[in-house]
Formats: structure tokens, C-alpha cells, sequence
């Protein structure tokens, strides 16, 4: 009997390796996959994700973003370019062109007088015109304490204007004439004031300031020299405008004037005729209480009172020849 040489042939079987996404299921060596039995390992490259591919397709070189930023800046420089030719365009259209200032006197400026003042020059255009030079024209005059500009389109200047109001008024050492101090300060105007018969410099004087609603301020230093704009520097006139502010309401109302000679002259006459010698503005609160003190005292009785050193007051009464010693407070 033949030998049988057949041999029956045993089926070699592969393993497939697993090329799933993220969280599918893996084989034994993770993302590397291996033939089984003694087949040799075989390595296996996995396809790249759609959305992967497609970020590293939509990254942006350095250059591209220097590109970019050129181009930007070049059209921006273009729209600044057509921005300040329309501009200087416009500047010059006639229908922008200032016909008239709207504007309302006050009680020391005309409408005329402000519109001279603004020195708007004929021609310009609300577009052209300066703010700024216009307000700066018309707070040289020293009655002008504010001023607000508006444009009226298409032609029209809006100019609104707030005067100072008086604060003192100034009878100047030679009694020929007197001067207006107006908020912040500053020297105004000479005031214009009628004498009439039997009236002295002073009286018509003080009438005006009592008018004015303002301070009336006798007897000042001959060095005093006001300049019409210019601010008030003497010391005298400072120290009471120090004494106004700061004396109570219940003293500064009764004061009549003020009487400014020097610093440790420095007086007032108050409604009642007493005469109070204040001196320095120092210490003023307690002069005021000495001052108070006294004439609740002695009401209606005190001509005098001399409170320069609260400490050591002194008064006058009706009928009596000297000046006595106050209590203090």
C-alpha cells in the first residue's frame, strides 16, 4: 500500500489591528498593531482626522499676520488721508459760512460789544472757527468771568457771556475817586458816582456800593494802584476780603465799611455806629466771640471796641471818656 505523502495543509489566520478613533475599542499594544502567532510586527499608520487636518491647514504664519497688519495700516492711513481732505472741504463751504452771532447784552457789554470782543473774522465757517481764541478774546475784558460758544448750524455763532458780579467797592486815598473789585479778585472799573450838595466823596460813595450790593472799603494805603483786568495783590485789601469771608454772618451783615489803612489798622463801622478796631486778620473767630460778648453786655450802650488782641479787649460806652478793659471771653 502507497504511502500517503498528502499532507493536510493547516490554515495560517492573520489578526487585524483596530484603527478606530479616540475611545473605540484597541488592541493589546494600543495604537501599534501586531500580527499574530510568529508573523513579524507590523506597524500601523492611522488616518489623520478630518477636523485635525483641517486646523493645521487654517494656521497663520508669522508673516502672513506682518502682511496683514501692513495692509490694515495702509487703509487706515488711506480713510485719515480722505478724512482730512473732506474735512479741509468742508471747512470752506459757503453754506457753513458765519452770518450772524447770536448773543444778549449784559449789564456792562453790549451785543455789539461782545460780538467786537469774540473777533470772529468775516468769513469763517462754523467748521474753521475757534472755540477757543473767541473765548480767550473775550475774557480779556475784565467784567467777563465766563463765556460759552456754541455752533448753530449752517451758519450761526451762539455766544453766551457771564458777567462778574461787584464784590467791594474802593474809595481810593485821595476820596476823587473809586474802583469796583469783582469776584476772584480782580480790579474792574473806576466807579462813576454823583456827589450832590451838602454830600461828601464817602457818602456818595458808600450809596453806590450800598446800590451795588457790594463792600464799601475806606481810607486804603496810597500805594494801592488798580489795573483794569489785573488781580488785587495789597495786602490790606486780602486781609478783608479774609475778614469778610470768615467773620459770622450774624457781624459781617451789620458791617457798613471797612476801613484799610494798614494791617493792624484794619476797622469796621458796624449799622449800630460802634466802631470795632480789628487789626491783623488773625484769630478771628475768637474776636468775633469777645466782640458778640460785649455788646450783648452792654447793648446799645458801646460807641468802641477794640478786639485786636482777644485776649485783652477793650470798649467805650455812652457818656464815658475812656476806654475800658474787657473781660475777654
Amino acid at each position: 500500500m502507497a504511502k500517503d505523502d498528502s499532507r493536510r495543509a493547516t490554515p495560517r489566520t492573520s489578526t487585524k489591528t483596530s484603527t478606530g478613533l479616540p475611545g473605540s475599542q484597541r488592541g493589546s499594544q494600543g495604537l501599534k498593531g501586531t500580527s499574530s502567532g510568529k508573523g513579524r510586527g507590523k506597524r500601523v499608520v492611522l488616518a489623520e482626522p478630518d477636523a485635525a487636518r483641517a486646523r493645521r491647514s487654517q494656521r497663520v504664519s508669522p508673516g502672513q499676520v506682518i502682511g496683514l497688519i501692513g495692509r490694515l495700516a495702509v487703509a487706515a492711513l488711506i480713510l485719515a488721508i480722505v478724512a482730512a481732505i473732506a474735512l479741509s472741504v468742508l471747512r470752506t463751504l459757503p453754506v457753513f459760512t458765519i452770518s450772524s452771532i447770536d448773543t444778549e447784552a449784559t449789564e456792562h457789554l453790549s451785543e455789539q460789544d461782545i460780538a467786537n470782543l469774540a473777533g470772529v473774522v468775516e468769513g469763517t465757517t462754523l467748521l474753521s472757527v475757534d472755540e477757543e481764541v473767541i473765548e480767550q478774546n473775550l475774557m480779556r475784558n475784565p467784567w467777563v468771568a465766563e463765556v460759552h460758544v456754541h455752533r448753530k448750524f449752517p451758519d450761526k455763532l451762539g455766544i453766551e457771556v457771564r458777567e462778574r458780579s461787584v464784590d467791594s467797592l474802593v474809595l481810593m486815598s485821595t476820596s476823587a475817586f473809586a474802583w469796583y473789585i469783582g469776584e476772584g479778585n480782580v480790579w474792574l472799573e473806576p466807579a462813576t458816582f454823583d456827589i450832590a450838595d451838602g454830600q461828601t466823596a464817602k457818602d456818595a460813595a458808600q450809596a453806590l456800593a450800598i446800590e451795588k450790593g457790594a463792600t464799601f472799603i475806606v481810607d486804603v494805603p496810597a500805594t494801592v494802584n488798580p489795573q483794569a483786568g489785573g488781580e488785587v495783590t495789597d495786602e490790606v485789601l486780602l486781609a478783608i476780603d479774609t475778614y469778610r469771608r470768615e467773620l459770622p454772618e450774624a457781624i459781617s451783615s451789620q458791617v457798613v465799611y471797612f476801613s484799610a489803612s494798614s494791617l493792624e489798622g484794619i476797622s469796621c463801622v458796624l449799622t449800630s455806629g460802634v466802631e470795632v478796631s480789628l487789626g491783623n486778620p488773625t484769630q478771628i473767630e475768637q474776636k468775633a466771640a469777645v466782640l458778640t460778648q460785649i455788646l450783648d453786655q452792654y447793648p446799645g450802650e458801646i460807641t468802641y471796641v477794640n478786639v485786636r488782641e482777644p485776649s485783652t479787649p477793650a470798649y467805650r460806652r455812652i457818656d464815658s471818656g475812656t476806654v475800658q478793659p474787657g473781660s475777654g471771653a
